[in-house]
């Protein structure tokens, strides 16, 4: 599902269980010709609307006292291997569904098992108080092996 390098994976929840995953279109910068965004299995993304077409990208979750909450999604299949590159989708599987996955894209935080989290740019972050929650830690093993376990 991965590549060798990455240290990426899904725990619980996919490909069987309660993930919904859906392809996307990966939205597309610069041009001619246009070139999508980077988004290798793991990042968190969410929708939008690039012409007339739904596309994913980097997931910034809002403060929610002033905003809706965005729908987030997990790439289980980016454009960081040779299918999501030559077709120009990824695979996502939706958060908040019982998924737990494992993880090397976080900001710089304690990560305490419990935490709620949010998204900054595709990767997980502690939550504030005012911040959409898209999870929960359910383990820190950034010591032994530079990632986070994260319930969704």
């Amino acid at each position: 599902m991965s590549l060798l390098n990455s240290k990426f994976d899904i725990l619980r929840g996919y490909p069987n269980g309660s993930a919904l995953v859906w392809p996307f279109a990966i939205e597309t910068a610069g041009g001619p010709p246009a070139v999508p965004v980077s988004l290798p299995g793991g990042t968190l993304v969410t929708q939008k609307l690039q012409g007339s077409q739904t596309v994913v990208n980097t997931l910034t979750t809002p403060d929610i006292t002033g905003f809706r909450p965005k729908e987030p999604w997990l790439v289980v299949e980016g454009n960081d291997d040779f299918s999501g590159q030559f077709v120009g989708k990824c695979a996502c599987a939706k958060l908040t569904t019982g998924i737990i996955f494992e993880t090397d894209q976080y900001e710089a935080g304690s990560y305490a098992p419990g935490a709620a989290l949010c998204a900054l740019g595709g990767k997980i972050k502690e939550a504030g108080p005012t911040d959409q929650i898209i999870g929960w830690v359910l383990e820190n093993r950034i010591s032994t092996k530079g990632t986070v376990v994260v319930s969704a």
